[in-house]
């Protein structure tokens, strides 16, 4: 088979000179032969491409799931709304729920979502409870007027604004009563100073479908790393059981300087921020290590309010607010 002169076909007519003749005659050529085959290319890629697009095009919309969200029409500028959040989808990037032994923490009905009524009180004296992991030994929050310069009034309305906050976004209501021991979340000072902040948290184990028994407890502290046995849910999926939620305590360490209100000093704790935190660990939430979250394990004055990740996080847990 005789292969054609690919020179004479690039240029019809044309006589090439001998190399003899014509020194130039490779680079004249080269340089010809890749501009006209470039050209030619980039021809047959336009085609390719235009018959493709073409065929794409024709192709038929698939109907969409009818158990999920309407796929839009090509071209459709019409928003589908965003599918709920479901109980088994990994939450671990948006917030962290306090789980332990295997069970989600809450108050109220063991099931996600639920409202709940919620009871506090503010020690008034000497509170024992030797079988706590945190807080076991707690005094009233007077001990906290040396420490903040502020009166007691002052910092128990600081510690109310704190659960309306998490009660203006969420299904929780709380209520203040004068009687500790039936009260569900009981706040004090430290009767033996140490950290800053913490909250112990107990909750009714459920061993089998239906039965519960008395028991377990953990606690949790600010400015301090997750301090439960890898329990956190920071990396798993939350599907797992609810078990609710018997008693919190919250106690301040009236050795650490307080204060109300931000003014860039982050030796001094702000008593509302601070009081938020450790009431976010009582209803069920751990620590967020990732973004801007009141349940950062660190104290900032970035912000003063709940955060989108706490914010989702109550709600998961109680659902929107019921008022």
């Amino acid at each position: 088979m005789t292969v054609p002169d690919i020179r004479h076909w690039m240029t019809p007519g044309a006589t090439p000179a001998s190399e003899s003749e014509d020194p130039l005659h490779d680079l004249r050529w080269n340089s010809d032969l890749r501009a006209k085959l470039a050209l030619t290319y980039a021809t047959i890629s336009s085609s390719v491409f235009a018959l493709a697009l073409a065929a794409v095009l024709a192709l038929p919309v698939p109907a969409a799931d009818a158990a999920g969200p309407q796929a839009p029409a090509l071209g459709a500028r019409k928003l589908q709304p965003a599918p709920r959040i479901k109980a088994r989808l990994p939450l671990a990037r948006l917030f962290t729920p306090l789980r332990l032994e295997g069970s989600i923490l809450k108050w109220g009905e063991p099931r996600v979502g639920t409202p709940a009524r919620v009871t506090y009180a503010f020690a008034e004296g000497p509170v024992s409870r030797p079988d706590a992991r945190n807080c076991r030994e707690m005094q009233g929050l007077d001990r906290l007027v040396k420490a903040s310069g502020e009166t007691a009034q002052a910092i128990r309305a600081e510690a109310a604004a704190a659960f309306r906050m998490w009660s203006e976004v969420s299904g929780l209501v709380f209520e203040e009563i004068a009687d500790t021991d039936a009260a569900n979340i009981l706040l004090g000072a430290q009767a033996m100073p140490r950290g800053y902040a913490f909250t112990n948290v107990d909750f009714a184990r459920q061993d089998a479908p239906g039965l519960m028994e008395a028991g377990g407890s953990d606690g949790r502290g600010l400015n301090l790393p997750i301090t439960a046995k890898g329990e956190g849910a920071r990396t798993a999926p939350v599907a797992a059981r609810i078990a609710p939620i018997t008693r919190s305590a919250i106690c301040l360490n009236p050795g650490h300087d307080w204060k109300i209100g931000f003014d860039g000093n982050l030796a001094a704790y702000d008593l509302r921020y601070t009081f938020a935190h450790e009431i976010g660990h009582a209803i069920g939430l751990d620590h967020h290590l990732k973004g801007l979250s009141i349940m950062h394990f660190k104290y900032s004055e970035i912000f003063q309010g709940l955060q989108p990740a706490d914010i989702s996080g109550v709600q998961w847990l109680y659902g929107l607010p019921q008022r």
